[in-house]
């Protein structure tokens, strides 16, 4: 035998082992340990947290706005007059220029502070009248504040992007839960799939065995010659029926262990049985209270409120804009110059200024417009959040509804299993005692059997209808 032959028998002799010793024993899954394993391991809980960061660091960039401003040049220039009958016939100067910005949010004002130190050259041709220094340096020293009175007092316009865009952070948040919400809605739907299946699966294997247990009955009747062939027939067809119905609820079963397994990462859904009630009904409170808890709470109006909060704020920055810009701007120099380096740094000299600078739009036309948007703006966003509201209501008043009257259905169909049980009682005692026909006994069976699947299918309905109320009224992932 080759080598590889052997190989390839080997590993299918010991793959199927190492598999079962890997196989983790069944462990019960309750909603809450489901929705645990998803919220640790898929990756849609991560993205959407990173989206409310990235909108942060997006807001923390506006505040370079305020920070120190560093600047500087070196400037060489030369300059000849056109004409001269005294001075220098060409000036050669180098300066070197340095200083500090801050723009103050709280006030608005913007402090600048620059030092600047310069060397001039002069070409002169001396006379006995006039002496010029061949070289001369000069220092100085400059404060200045420009402080506005009218337009963006108090700083409103310089803190306006990073205001607005505290509630860019805010409403990412929201809208990161109801993302998760909603994926939530979905993976718990697939959750309470599996417990019906599990729920169908034992139901169907009871009617298996039932099956089987006639068919022995029927086989053993038939061979103390007590009853005919054909009730032998009727058996083994039930058993056969009840077989591939087991094998569909089982390919349906294994599937949807597979695709939950794949959704929280972990291969224990392989083997596990889930571990939830899916019989208990939570009845919903007064529909006033209902709708009163959604007014509070509801994630897509909280959005709509906090947009409307936002085009408040950008209004009062369009109204800002539409002021006169009218600053005070004082300023303070010191300075010295000499045609000795160390002598121009006495800083003997001072100048000061203070003063009034006024700037006024004539039509302000680009203000008068965004003003206007703004508006307009509200009022739709006024009009969506009735929309929503209504649609809100109207899905709350829906969905309240049904839950009441898919309640009462649940307890028709306890009443509905119990007289199918009796039926079958008593069909069964027929039959043992010779009056009745196996085909009513399978019947009867089939029958209760047939209610309690719709039991649990009405149950499957009316869990899912309760995440779509937990959903909707946003208590389902806090």
């Amino acid at each position: 035998m080759s080598l590889y032959r052997t190989a390839t028998i080997l590993c299918l002799l010991l793959f199927p082992l190492r598999a079962y010793a890997e196989t983790p024993s069944a462990e019960p899954v309750t909603k809450e340990t489901f929705i645990d394993l998803l919220e640790r391991n898929h990756p849609i809980f991560a993205k959407e947290r990173l989206a409310q960061r990235i909108e942060e660091a997006d807001r923390r960039s506006t505040l370079g706005e305020a920070d120190w401003n560093f600047s500087s040049s070196l400037t060489y220039s030369r300059e000849e007059p056109t004409f001269s009958v005294s001075g220098p016939e060409r000036t050669d100067a180098l300066t070197l220029r340095t200083g500090m910005a801050k723009q103050f949010w709280n006030t608005g004002g913007r402090l600048t502070a620059t030092y600047s130190i310069s060397r001039a050259s002069n070409t002169i041709e001396q006379t006995p009248f006039f002496s010029y220094p061949e070289k001369f340096y000069e220092n100085s020293v400059e404060l200045e504040y420009a402080q506005p009175l009218l337009r963006n007092r108090g700083g409103l316009l310089n803190r306006l992007q990073y205001d607005l865009k505290r509630y860019d952070v805010d409403i990412s948040g929201v809208r990161a839960l109801e993302t998760i919400e909603d994926f939530l809605v979905d993976a718990v739907s697939k959750y309470l799939d599996w417990v019906y299946l599990e729920e169908q699966k034992k139901i169907v294997s009871r009617r298996l065995r039932l099956s089987r247990s006639e068919l022995q009955r029927a086989q053993r009747k038939f061979k103390a010659y007590l009853v005919d062939s054909v009730d032998v027939i009727r058996a083994r067809d039930a058993v056969t029926t009840w077989r591939q119905n087991l094998g569909l609820v089982d390919s349906r079963l294994s599937a949807i262990r597979s695709e939950l397994a794949v959704l929280v990462q972990d291969e224990r859904f392989l083997s596990a049985m889930p571990d939830f009630d899916l019989f208990a009904v939570e009845r919903p409170g007064s529909l006033d209270a209902a709708r009163k808890g959604l007014e509070d709470r509801s994630r897509i109006l909280r959005i709509l409120r906090l947009q409307q909060a936002q085009l408040d704020i950008s209004a009062r920055g369009y109204r800002e804009t539409a002021k006169p810009d009218l600053s005070l701007i004082a300023a303070l120099t010191a300075k010295n110059g000499d045609g000795d380096l160390p002598d121009s740094f006495g800083l003997e000299k001072n100048d000061a200024a203070i003063g009034l600078q006024l700037s006024v739009p004539v039509e302000n036309r680009a203000a008068e417009a965004n003003i206007e948007k703004a508006r307009l703006q509200k009022l739709r966003l006024d009009e969506e959040d009735r929309d929503v509201s209504l649609d809100l209501t109207s899905s709350l008043a829906s969905i309240h509804a049904q839950l009441w009257k898919l309640s009462e259905v649940l307890r028709l169909n306890r009443e509905q299993i119990e007289t199918a049980r009796l039926r079958t009682v008593e069909e069964t005692k027929l039959y043992e005692q010779g009056r009745g026909d196996l085909t009513f006994v399978i019947m009867s069976r089939d029958n209760e059997e047939s209610a309690k699947l719709a039991y649990v299918e009405n149950a499957l309905g009316y869990q899912k209808l309760w995440l779509r109320y937990q959903a909707l009224m946003d208590e389902l992932y806090e």
